[in-house]
């Protein structure tokens, strides 16, 4: 008795799409209407492929002893195992952002940004804005649990 793969063919997990969230009021368009933000829904895959790119692992060396690898008490080789969080949730936000597009070429050379990561603090220089359009990410991506449009509307009254 064969289980019948088609149930396990979803498109909705194949493109999973981008999802709509009010703006700020910062940015308004000709009509004086605040711009929504377009988030990609990014996948687990995609966000683990981007944390894993600033996640560093180095051997634990000992300096006054020629630079040789120290050894633990277990055998094993000492290693230092470091992660930038705030530059990969930096790297996410700008992969995940459709509009704004946070690494526009046009947007950036406005700025005079070099890096496309100081973007996101560019655009978002308050804390309480950054925050909102964190929110906005995280919860697009699947990263923090989905609210329903009342509750979202009551927090952005705050």
């Amino acid at each position: 008795m064969g289980i019948n793969m088609k149930a396990f063919m979803k498109p909705e997990l194949k493109d999973r799409g981008t999802m709509e969230f009010p703006g700020i009021e910062r940015y308004k368009d000709e009509k004086g209407e605040v711009i929504p933000f377009i988030i990609k829904r990014l996948s687990m895959k995609k966000i683990k492929e981007i944390r894993n790119n600033y996640k560093t692992r180095e051997v634990y060396r000992d300096k006054r002893n020629g630079d040789r690898p120290i050894i633990g008490n277990n055998g094993q080789v000492a290693v230092i195992n470091d992660y930038d969080g705030d530059s990969a949730g930096l790297e996410i936000m700008v992969e995940a952002f459709v509009q704004p597009k946070l690494d526009d070429p046009e947007l950036m050379e406005y700025y005079g940004a070099l890096d496309r990561l100081d973007m996101p603090n560019i655009i978002f220089p308050d804390k309480d804005d950054f925050k909102y359009a964190d929110d906005c990410l995280m919860e697009a991506c699947g990263l923090a649990s989905k609210k329903d449009d009342k509750e979202t509307v009551e927090e952005l009254k705050k």
